[in-house]
């Protein structure tokens, strides 16, 4: 009968050191799964950090450069609209499209389009370097002129600035989408 006992008493003993490993093996599977899930206190998520809310994920550009944006200049000659768009692109590339409609002296009208490439990598913050335009649209062509290198430049109350250092031209653009 002892040998019994002794046999009962293993049984026992190894079936409880058994079912201790397996919830031991449990427990360290949901900690693990509860530590992949896990976010470091006071941890944002990936898409609020601020460089990510300034910079554009596709490119240089900073998010807040891009869209449509409008201006407007009046002169002897009547109001002329400005709509100027700044996509996402790398140094080299074309990023700004300038579309300028307004009346002429003569009573006619003039519709200019204009392209220019970004000049180098800006900061996360800008401002942002824009090169030398060329014209890819003009009617007449004699009323559209290619343009000097420029700054865009966003502004604390969200208007964009588009200034030429060399001339001191600025124009102040609102965001239109």
């Amino acid at each position: 009968m002892t040998r019994r006992w002794t046999l009962i008493t293993t049984i026992i003993a190894l079936t409880v050191a058994l079912a201790f490993v397996v919830v031991q093996l449990v427990r360290g599977q949901d900690s693990e799964k509860e530590q992949a899930g896990a976010k470091p206190a006071g941890a944002k998520p990936a898409a609020s950090r601020p460089a990510d809310e300034k910079r554009n994920s596709d490119g240089p550009v900073p998010a807040g450069y891009l869209g449509t944006w409008s201006g407007s200049i009046d002169n002897p000659s009547g109001h002329s609209t400005r709509q100027l768009v700044v996509r996402q692109g790398a140094v080299g590339q074309s990023v700004l499209t300038l579309t300028a409609d307004g009346p002429l002296d003569n009573g006619g009208s003039y519709h200019c389009v204009f392209k220019a490439d970004l000049a180098s990598e800006p900061t996360p913050s800008g401002p942002v370097e824009i090169g030398p335009s060329t014209v890819t649209v003009g009617e007449p062509m004699s009323s559209c002129t290619a343009g000097k290198p420029t700054t865009l430049t966003l502004l604390p109350d969200g208007t964009l600035s588009r200034g030429n250092a060399e001339t001191g031209e600025q124009l102040t653009y609102t965001k239109a989408d």
